[in-house]
């Protein structure tokens, strides 16, 4: 838990569907039928992720009659939201797991859109990736639990054999 998410590679990087927030809602659920996401990190024109445009902000319009006018811009949409959200909620390859479980579950939200230190966006980690390698997977269980030294004889923790 105290390794970071640099070194773990938890999450989707390289290739990452994004959408500029000039885009158009119809583009935006074009890229999600096409790239199988169910959110885009919205990009503004220098490149910085500056919200998140989920499946479920586009069921939002469908359930407010508002899917009759799919050219109004992705930025445009997130500004009618009719909830209170922050947002694009943030992570960082030099934080820690901990760090990035307790953020996903303080805000509740599913997903976590990884940036540099410039805000450009590396990737996406996700609840499904977290229980991927938490659970899921016998290597990624391995790994987390590895001693700092990385020598798989000195797995820490208290489990059985």
């Amino acid at each position: 838990m105290k390794k970071t998410l640099g070194e773990l590679k938890i999450g989707t990087y390289g290739h990452v569907a994004l959408v500029e927030e000039t885009s158009t809602v119809f583009q935006a659920l074009a890229i999600f039928v096409s790239r199988r996401v169910s959110a885009l990190p919205v990009v503004n024109k220098l490149g910085k992720v500056v919200n998140l445009y989920s499946r479920f902000d586009a069921i939002n319009l469908a359930a407010q009659k508002a899917y009759n006018n799919l050219d109004v811009s992705v930025k445009e949409v997130l500004e009618q939201r009719w909830h209170c959200f922050e947002n694009v909620l943030k992570c960082y390859a030099y934080e820690t797991l901990e760090d990035i479980i307790d953020r996903l579950v303080e805000h509740e939200v599913h997903r976590l859109v990884l940036v540099d230190e410039e805000d450009v966006v590396q990737g996406i980690v996700s609840l499904s990736d977290m229980l991927q390698a938490l659970v899921l997977s016998p290597a990624g269980l391995n790994e987390l639990s590895l001693h700092h030294t990385g020598d798989p004889a000195q797995v820490t923790g208290t489990g059985g054999p």
